[in-house]
């Protein structure tokens, strides 16, 4: 009964709060932190609830300190199943498969009954990563009334596709600009696929609107959506009918760099097997390697580096601890392969990254935020210090460990001292930067595992 009413406790809240600060487990003697936190299957339970509540107005707010908090939307809920997060109890997955294909059900339910076509197929089509690592089979009669006299059982699993999502014919596209084979990419039927594909559906059709639930850019091809959903064999079936491997959307992403920043290292293999380029970089200048290290995709950037050059290790470096995943974990692979700890940023005014830092440079002089401080402090920053003005600070202790200069000033003439005392950092990071004795020590102590590797010495 307990678990049945999680659903309806998270829908009843109005703040979603992860408290996520790393601190050592007494018992254990692991580190506790947000990469922790997202992994723990029930707590993936409670974000889909919420997810699937339906709210729009539930604010999320991860606790990263005593002092620290910050409001963090989630976007990345669709690649985190339940199923595949970690259970104490092993039979606890069994307890919660049910829990999970009701709120499925009811967000179904919701969306039919408020005319959201779009949400319902996409709801729809996503059952099977929802359900991964669960025992559970996905709903396939939302829409009552199916009948097909088909004895093949590819067309009548196609056929039964096409009602289901409301579609009459392989030429309709919806409002949002999708067509019946973008949806049939999404749900990664490779059976369904390949019989629409044999029915003269475009393998190369794309997806003309942005998707904010799948984090689409406007004009993304079949391909990337199958290499971001890990449908593999589905994106063997596109590769098959001779999808364009060099296609980009509308962000320049390839499908290679999507697999890149889901951790879909099988995609990676496949893509690459089949001639995708490794260097071919993003409209913000993100190669594969270095959009699997923003995301913290440790699979991926070890299958990827053999191939990252130095600049994309010491832009992985900077880039990492901007989007907050400077694990410790993630900086000791690129501190490990070469990437330069003291590297200063000279980001290129006439480019997106330069455009943005600008503005938020102006901003910051009336309306501070993290991100608006970082835009302001960046120039001639190291890593080091954008870790402390980002708060990562798994990251600064990897960097101090590995001899990361704490003399050197930005363009306007902080140390990383300076900046830690200005953004307020824990006093135990301000001591460790401070000196080099014991209490950089103590630091590296709350680190997930030891840094054996790093032969700095304190």
């Amino acid at each position: 009964m307990a678990i049945d009413s999680i659903p309806a406790y998270v829908e009843r809240c109005r703040f979603f709060v992860a408290l996520c600060p790393p601190i050592r487990h007494k018992t254990t003697d692991t580190v506790l932190n947000k990469q922790t936190w997202s992994k723990r299957g029930w707590c993936r339970l409670e974000r889909a609830a919420r997810e699937l509540s339906g709210l729009t107005d539930t604010k999320n707010i991860e606790i990263q300190g005593a002092r620290q908090l910050a409001v963090a939307p989630i976007f990345d809920w669709v690649w985190a199943p339940v199923g595949e997060g970690h259970f104490s109890v092993a039979q606890d997955k069994e307890k919660i498969a049910s829990v999970v294909r009701s709120m499925v059900f009811r967000k179904l339910h919701i969306n039919l009954l408020q005319g959201n076509w779009h949400s319902y197929r996409l709801m729809l089509n996503l059952q099977r990563i929802q359900y991964r690592s669960l025992a559970i089979v996905p709903i396939e009669d939302v829409i009552p009334g199916f009948k097909s006299d088909a004895s093949d059982p590819a067309a009548y699993a196609t056929a039964k596709f096409m009602f289901q999502n409301g579609f009459q014919s392989l030429d309709e596209r919806t409002p949002e600009g999708w067509s019946p084979i973008c949806f049939a990419a999404v749900e990664g039927n490779a059976m369904v696929l390949s019989t629409l594909i044999e029915m003269r559906a475009d393998p190369n059709d794309l997806v003309q609107q942005s998707e904010p639930v799948l984090l689409l850019a406007p004009q993304t091809p079949l391909l990337h959506i199958c290499a971001a959903l890990s449908h593999n064999e589905a994106l063997q079936v596109l590769l098959t009918a001779r999808a364009d491997l060099g296609s980009t959307d509308g962000f320049g992403s390839t499908a290679l760099l999507w697999a890149a920043a889901v951790n879909n290292v099988e995609g990676i293999e496949i893509l690459s097997q089949a001639g995708c380029d490794f260097k071919s970089p993003n409209m913000v200048g993100y190669s594969p390697f270095v959009a699997a290290s923003v995301i913290g995709c440790i699979e991926a950037m070890t299958k990827l580096l053999p191939h990252a050059s130095p600049q994309e290790l010491n832009l992985a470096l900077h880039k990492t601890i901007l989007h907050g995943s400077g694990s410790a974990e993630v900086m000791l692979i690129l501190v490990n392969a070469g990437a330069d700890v003291n590297c200063q940023l000279h980001t290129p005014l006439i480019s997106p990254f330069g455009i943005l830092f600008s503005m938020l440079s102006i901003r910051n002089h009336w309306r501070q935020s993290t991100l608006s401080y970082y835009a302001y402090h960046h120039y001639g920053a190291t890593p080091l210090m954008c870790s402390v003005i980002t708060g990562s600070f798994e990251a600064t202790a990897v960097l101090l460990s590995a001899g990361a200069c704490t003399e050197f000033r930005n363009a306007r003439g902080c140390t990383v001292l300076d900046l830690a005392r200005e953004s307020c950092a824990p006093e135990q990071i301000l001591s460790a930067i401070a000196s080099d004795g014991q209490d950089r020590e103590r630091l590296l102590n709350c680190l997930p595992f030891q840094l054996g590797v790093i032969s700095e010495a304190f």
